[in-house]
């Protein structure tokens, strides 16, 4: 599919040479730009962008998506890191697909109003009997339409170890590789232009 964004006021390029272009067009054909100005071709879709302003989509490179549903309860806000995890590790120990989906969904929706276009998020919480969590983080995304890198992370240490996270939420590391090689092989899309990626993470 063929699309033209027609009239743009401005286009901020960010590349090598900082170019910005005033009141042109940009072309774009199956997620590839093709061109800025002029094309001698009819637009299977057209847009016009007077008066707006085009820059390449943000990059979100590092998020907790999973946090956002606990972001603002009062209780922990003055809490050092150490204590803060401690506090949500006994919220987090109870999350689920469905919780991941919404706060993805949530936290996401946010990076889009703001002009970022891929999140990068590092996951590593997985409660026992929790669902597939990548799996509902994939979807999230599809519905908004943004570019998702998953990072699977893990924890292998316990209170009872002298970890800060209970033992509902620690795997072993031969569980760790075994999932972390499953999400790799249900999710990962290594294509140019792909949406969904899995990045194997700490």
């Amino acid at each position: 599919m063929l699309t033209r964004l027609k009239h743009i006021d401005t286009i901020v390029a960010c590349d090598i040479a900082n170019n910005v272009f005033h009141h042109t067009d940009l072309w774009f054909e199956n997620g590839e730009i093709l061109k800025i100005g002029p094309l001698d071709r009819i637009p299977d879709a057209d847009y016009d962008c007077s008066d707006m302003i085009v820059y390449p989509g943000l990059i979100n490179v590092h998020h907790h998506l999973y946090q956002y549903f606990t972001r603002n309860l009062r209780k922990v806000q003055d809490y050092t890191l150490f204590d803060w995890l401690k506090a949500l590790y006994g919220v987090w120990k109870n999350i689920n697909e469905k919780t991941v989906l919404l706060s993805s969904c949530a936290g996401m929706a946010e990076l889009m109003r703001y002009g970022c276009t891929t999140c990068f998020d590092h996951h590593y919480v997985f409660p026992k009997d929790a669902g597939d969590l990548i799996a509902a983080q994939f979807e999230a995304a599809k519905v908004l339409g943004i570019r998702m890198h998953a990072s699977r992370g893990s924890m292998d240490l316990s209170e009872n170890d002298g970890g800060l996270p209970p033992d509902s939420v620690v795997q072993n590391v031969d569980g760790i590789l075994k999932d972390t090689e499953n999400a790799i092989r249900q999710y990962h899309d290594p294509n140019r232009f792909s949406m969904r990626r899995v990045v194997v993470a700490p």
